[in-house]
């Protein structure tokens, strides 16, 4: 439903009512006008709730440079990472982020809006592989 037109009817109706002797081409005139811009915000007025995306990836048993998450623009991602084996950084390229140095067997977190459409790698600065990449579109 169209808040607009809600609240544009009570008004063309209190036109209607105010006047002794109602001029039925301005109530139409003004509805008519109504119409027109009630249909052209209906056709421009799309909302888009952001989505909540979580990835997890689990270096060795997961991770994959060709593993591919579609996210779709504006949502909000948090990215887990662990690496079972060692010690590790992780990096998401494109958007610059890193939570550090992760000690073995610890899940790293990183959490970010998907504003930039694009694919980005997230990788591993100690081995430098590629653990995932998330497309954004």
């Amino acid at each position: 439903m169209n808040i607009r037109l809600i609240l544009v009817v009570p008004a063309v109706i209190a036109l209607g009512a105010c006047s002794s002797s109602p001029d039925a081409k301005t109530v139409d005139t003004i509805a008519a006008a109504t119409s027109v811009s009630t249909a052209d915000a209906t056709s421009d007025s799309t909302v888009t709730v952001p989505e909540n995306v979580t990835i997890s990836v689990t270096v060795g048993v997961d991770s994959a440079a060709d593993r591919v998450e579609q996210v779709a623009l504006g949502s909000q991602v948090t990215l887990t990472l662990t690496n079972p084996n060692e010690d590790d950084e992780f990096h998401l390229h494109g958007y610059d982020l890193s939570p550090g140095e992760t000690p073995k067997g610890e899940t790293a977190t990183i959490t970010f809006t998907a504003d930039k459409a694009g694919e980005f790698e997230v990788e591993s600065h100690h081995t430098e592989d590629v653990l995932v990449v998330i497309n954004v579109s």
